[in-house]
């Protein structure tokens, strides 16, 4: 019922204008929220607030969405072919058992990858085999450490071993972590080819600000603000292979980007959640992706994916670099911590 109602919304008032809906109907806690991001602008202490940083994230990711499939600012009311490819799009995905020819298996070295995180004084070691054993992951291990997001010195840095020393041990596994993943998100579809590109040069930098942010606020899980960044990512990618394979199976039905934005919107969060399950991940990373406000790791998600989302809209022109740091600045996060952030990403263009 819920899903239904979200994708009525989407199809008849847009969905930007769902998401603002949905915050209105938040009533006393998003009063409270505003308050909060008022507090800050006029010197206070201020909390930013996980919700508050959602609503935001949501504005921007449709924004991204919308450029992603090129889809036009005003949502447009579904014809009955749309329709059912809707209903088979969100059939597909809510099955009991997760449909292998949609949901992404587990990196082979994922779980050697997470049991090096449990005894730092081995990091160093296990960290060093379990590239050493995969070519094409050192070479996305090494080309991420000298991207303009994490290079920190002029000279490159060749080997892992100088990977290690120059960012490490903690900064490493993420950017493993990262290498393990991004073969996922390469396009081999000629519909929406721009989607899975976009998507993951989101993911690069809303993870690198989610580690960031981690480091100032919960330095001890750096790592764990990067993968939840990665997992977050998988659904929407997961929903967008789906609907391309839904369409084919309809040639003369024609791809409609605003239903591939409504599908991305509305399906993608719930598929992060199966696979975080799915993948046995551990209870913190679930109910960060769940968006528990108890959990810290929730802020560090939401505010990697705005930051992330902002900057990538600011190098398509979408905004200003005013205006992304302005969103920041609304949501109540502190200027002193979020400058060397944006600084860094917008850096990356």
């Amino acid at each position: 019922m819920v899903l239904a109602a979200a994708f009525a919304i989407a199809s008849l008032l847009g969905l930007g204008a769902w998401v603002i809906f949905r915050a209105r109907a938040a009533g006393p806690k998003a009063a409270a929220s505003s308050a909060a991001a008022r507090g800050h602008r006029q010197g206070s202490a201020a909390v930013p607030d996980s919700a508050r940083a959602e609503l935001a994230n949501n504005l921007v990711t449709e924004r991204l969405w919308k450029l992603a499939f090129a889809a036009p600012s005003e949502a447009q009311l579904l014809e009955p072919a749309q329709a059912q490819i809707r209903d088979a799009v969100a059939a597909a995905l809510q099955t009991d058992t997760p449909d292998p020819k949609y949901f992404p298996r587990r990196p082979t070295l994922m779980p050697q990858l997470m049991r090096a995180v449990d005894d730092p004084r081995t990091a160093t070691e296990k960290l060093s085999r379990i590239i050493a054993h995969d070519p094409v992951l050192t070479a996305d291990v090494l080309r991420l450490a000298n991207s303009a997001l994490y290079r920190t010195s002029p000279v490159p840095i060749e080997t892992i071993q100088r990977a290690i020393v120059v960012l490490g041990v903690d900064a490493l596994r993420g950017l493993v972590a990262t290498a393990m993943l991004q073969p996922v998100f390469r396009a081999t579809r000629s519909n929406f080819p721009r989607f899975p590109r976009m998507l993951w040069e989101r993911t690069e930098r809303a993870a690198r600000a989610a580690e960031m942010y981690a480091v100032k606020t919960q330095p001890q899980d750096r790592f764990e603000a990067q993968l939840i960044i990665l997992l977050s990512a998988l659904g929407p990618l997961v929903v967008y292979g789906a609907a391309l394979e839904m369409y084919s199976r309809r040639p003369q039905v024609v791809p409609n980007p605003t239903l591939m934005v409504a599908l991305t919107a509305a399906l993608g969060p719930q598929v992060s959640k199966r696979i975080a399950r799915h993948w046995e991940t551990s209870p913190r990373l679930v109910a960060a992706i769940e968006r528990s406000p108890e959990e810290a790791l929730t802020m560090a998600l939401c505010v990697g994916e705005l930051l992330g989302t902002l900057s990538l809209l600011q190098t398509q022109s979408v905004i200003t670099s005013a205006e992304g740091r302005a969103t920041a600045d609304d949501v109540g996060l502190p200027g002193a911590l979020i400058a060397p952030i944006w600084e860094r990403l917008t850096a990356a263009e």
